[in-house]
């Protein structure tokens, strides 16, 4: 003889409870405790007792003008100079000028159109 199936379990949601903390629109009583305005009133008054609000700007001079010169002086030396230790027939010059310019736009397009300064 098979064994009985168990009861069918019942699930359901809690009843809903919630806990009315602002006042409805129709009164003029507010709780002082969720007062949102006064309580961003009170931590701005303590942001500028303790001196956080000044803003003080640093110009940092950036690098980027420096570095682009660098990687592509460096850049297309090194291209030259595989394309010259590889030998000086048409093949190599085509894909050495290639290099050059690819290396040249792709640096320019990066550093000065993608990335932020720094």
């Amino acid at each position: 003889m098979e064994p009985a199936d168990p009861p069918r379990k019942n699930y359901a949601l809690k009843s809903r409870e919630f806990e009315r903390v602002n006042a409805p629109a129709g009164t003029q009583a507010k709780s002082a405790e969720h007062d949102i305005p006064a309580i961003l009133q009170q931590n701005r008054t303590v942001e500028k007792q303790a001196g956080f609000d000044e803003i003080v700007l640093k110009v940092v001079k950036s690098r980027r003008k420096r570095d682009y010169w660098l990687l592509l002086i460096t850049g297309n030396l090194a291209t030259v100079g595989l394309v010259a230790l590889g030998g000086f027939n048409p093949v190599s010059l085509v894909y050495g000028l290639a290099g050059v310019v690819v290396l040249s736009l792709g640096l320019t397009w990066i550093m000065w159109f993608i990335m932020d300064d720094y």
